[in-house]
């Protein structure tokens, strides 16, 4: 938990310029007395940090109103990350904030330990969402360009802005994930990223909120951001093992999206090169592309285009609602045929691939989509009188009765009247008969 806090820190450029470039004071703070300057001068020499904390407790009994509260606040924090103590810092940081709102060090570290302590309950999550509002409204005041320091230049001004900014869009963009308010979560971490394009974990978790809306149009976009995640291996990525589990699992949630392998090079590197999917991006997913391929189908082979559309229902996760409302015990193509496009379909057209039994079949497999895959089985209520060969084309109609997923494939119960292209009986050819004998006379 602690080794979390610390690496974040890391990652923000500004803190080390200390506590002096967060809280200017009106007047210069005063020391009650020697004996309180004396130990402070001990806390500031002190070394072990058990040590140190026992001399802050010390210091706060003996002075509980000093005109160095912040800082001694700031110190056993510090002192208490140290000691790997993550509660008594954020409880350390809350009565900081009680005892001085203004105090932006405070908002900072309460911030920081609402994520890194992992504390969903939703109290937690109510103090995470507070401290980020107020670090928000604080960091209007604090760090205005009037209040700059002299030691500070603009540029670290800016950037410490930038960075108090970050924590607090990260920490009400993680808040919102957890209480499934994804839209809004994705709003935030967009805002964090754009101030600290570093942060894999902002881009895992800006895909997890995107894939978890459930909306068709944002789950490309949750693919970018976990693309982002698994290629950038620079400050704030994620260490390589980890970045080669996201990577695989990249790879495999895209081909499932998308279909195959077309266009993933190119999502990497836009995802190497920036941390926020840039406007209109879009990666089209299996439906969508089937459904342009169906439009053009309408116009050059409608007949296959009404068995895509049917068989694109049947394998979708409404399947069986399908088969059971549209499908099941219905005349496909009924009498009057369906319409596709400006063509009405009168008969499906299917090669075949299997006879069962191989003579005088009552079952015969076809494939639609393709000759050689069995997607048809065509039921007759008595046996053919010739079995057709493989790779025969047929066209037929009839009563779907029953579909399978896997393997995909629906059976008609059809006549031999609704199937054009059957083998037609051979005819028996008559036999002579021997003329009759010549009686002599």
């Amino acid at each position: 938990m602690l080794k979390t806090i610390k690496k974040t820190i890391a990652g923000l450029a500004l803190l080390c310029l200390g506590g002096a470039l967060l809280y200017a004071q009106e007047k210069q703070p005063q020391w009650k007395d020697r004996a309180e300057y004396d130990l402070f001068e001990l806390i500031r020499k002190e070394q072990n940090p058990q040590a140190r904390l026992q001399l802050l407790q010390q210091w706060e009994q003996k002075y509980p109103e000093t005109d160095f509260k912040d800082g001694r606040y700031e110190l056993m924090v510090q002192t208490y990350q140290q000691l790997g103590k993550a509660k008594e810092m954020i409880d350390t940081a809350k009565a900081w904030v009680a005892a001085n709102p203004k105090a932006i060090t405070g908002w900072y570290w309460i911030n920081l330990l609402t994520v890194s302590m992992n504390d969903t309950s939703p109290a937690a999550l109510d103090q995470g969402e507070k401290a980020a509002k107020a670090l928000l409204e604080q960091i209007e005041d604090a760090l205005s360009p009037a209040k700059k320091p002299a030691q500070a230049t603009e540029e670290q001004w800016k950037q410490q802005r930038a960075t108090m900014e970050y924590v607090a869009y990260r920490t009400l963009g993680w808040v919102s994930l957890e209480r499934q308010q994804y839209l809004d979560a994705d709003k935030y971490f967009i805002e964090a990223l754009k101030r600290n394009p570093n942060d894999a974990q902002v881009s895992a978790w800006a895909g997890r909120a995107n894939v978890r809306t459930k909306q068709l149009e944002r789950q490309g976009i949750a693919l970018f951001h976990f693309a982002r995640a698994a290629v950038h291996s620079g400050p704030g990525g994620f260490p390589e093992q980890a970045r080669q589990q996201l990577m695989s699992s990249f790879e495999k949630n895209y081909i499932n999206f998308h279909g195959s392998k077309e266009g993933m090079d190119e999502v990497l590197k836009l995802a190497q090169s920036t941390a926020i999917p840039p406007e209109g991006f879009k990666i089209e997913s299996q439906d969508e592309i089937m459904a342009k391929q169906e439009e053009e189908l309408k116009k050059s082979n409608p007949v296959l285009a009404l068995w895509v559309g049917i068989k694109r229902e049947l394998s979708g996760p409404n399947g069986p609602s399908y088969f059971e409302n549209s499908l099941k015990n219905a005349h496909i193509p009924g009498p009057d045929g369906i319409p596709v496009g400006e063509t009405t379909v009168k008969k499906l057209k299917g090669t075949v691939v299997s006879v069962d039994p191989p003579k005088r079949p009552k079952k015969l497999v076809l494939g639609l989509s393709s000759p050689n895959m069995s997607e048809v089985t065509l039921v007759f209520e008595n046996p053919l009188a010739v079995a057709p060969e493989p790779g025969t084309e047929l066209e037929f109609a009839g009563v779907v009765t029953e579909y399978s997923l896997e393997p995909f494939n629906v059976t008609f119960e059809v006549e031999p009247a609704d199937v054009i292209g059957l083998p037609a009986p051979k005819k028996a050819v008559p036999v002579k008969k021997a003329p009759a004998a010549v009686k002599k006379k």
